[in-house]
């Protein structure tokens, strides 16, 4: 059984046009007779990129959501301790094209000890102070 079908010219035509325009995945396997793991693989090896794949595209669609820029929302993350990596999550781009796009001064104002970190720290100072074992007394000491 073949599992591997060509692409023919109007197939990769379709793919060219609709993958970078952010058409849906299942719909371009839908035109091309080709299933969504090979229209990514093939758009890879074209090096076509999906607009939802785009750090800016998440971004401003970020910012669409909450109403504010990527700035402002920065500030109210920072400002309640929460962590550049949750920010990151939760946009869905990674940690360094967050960076990118904060720029320096604002990446570098952002405090150490966010709250995953304070939690941490909680909690293995918790955890130390139950495991530590009587003291035994020496005979010198009775």
């Amino acid at each position: 059984m073949r599992t591997w079908k060509e692409w023919t010219t109007r197939q990769l035509a379709i793919l060219d046009r609709d993958y970078p325009d952010g058409v849906a995945l299942g719909v371009i396997a839908q035109r091309t007779g080709h299933s969504i793991y090979a229209v990514k693989t093939r758009a890879a090896l074209r090096g076509l990129v999906h607009p939802n794949r785009r750090s800016q595209a998440r971004i401003t669609r970020f910012e669409r959501q909450h109403g504010r820029t990527l700035a402002r929302i920065a500030l109210w993350y920072r400002e309640r301790r929460l962590s550049r990596r949750t920010l990151a999550h939760d946009i869905g781009i990674e940690i360094k094209a967050l960076r990118n796009a904060l720029g320096e001064e604002l990446w570098q104002s952002w405090p150490r000890m966010t709250i995953g970190r304070i939690d941490a720290a909680r909690k293995r100072r918790h955890s130390h102070s139950r495991q530590r074992p009587a003291r035994e007394v020496s005979h010198a000491e009775k």
